[in-house]
């Protein structure tokens, strides 16, 4: 598997992990180091990964599971450390579409987690000039 393709299963993973609320998925995928950090739509950014474990604890006991429709991605990086752009389309009851940041660092051979951003995006924002 190329390091493109290993790297793409990683933030694949990330979702998967995230839709099954799958914690022990996460902790395996996250870096388990206070350099991380996390930042949700419309929180504060967290660093740690016991604080970002937390986070996701709270999260996946919301009232319904997250499903994502993942578009517009974009991989970028070296051997030791990659991060990928994408827009993540939540669905369900609090559509949402964000635009994110998932960023990793090689670590024994493995695309490990060590940042998240995500952001609102603005429908129908218009950055033509006039």
């Amino acid at each position: 598997m190329s390091e493109r393709e290993q790297l793409q299963l990683a933030n694949e993973n990330f979702y998967s992990f995230f839709e099954d609320t799958d914690l022990q998925g996460m902790s395996t995928l996250w870096l388990n180091s206070d350099e991380c950090w996390c930042t949700h739509p419309g929180w504060p950014t967290i660093f740690g990964w016991l604080q970002i474990r937390a986070s996701f604890e709270q999260i996946f006991s919301g009232p319904e599971p997250l499903q994502f429709l993942t578009s517009n991605i974009r991989y970028h990086g070296t051997s030791d450390v990659a991060w990928v752009f994408l827009e993540e389309n939540l669905l369900g009851s609090s559509l949402a579409a964000v635009a994110a940041v998932n960023v990793f660092k090689k670590e024994s051979g493995m695309w490990r987690m060590v940042g998240h951003q995500a952001s609102p995006l603005i429908p129908d924002l218009n950055l033509g000039a006039d």
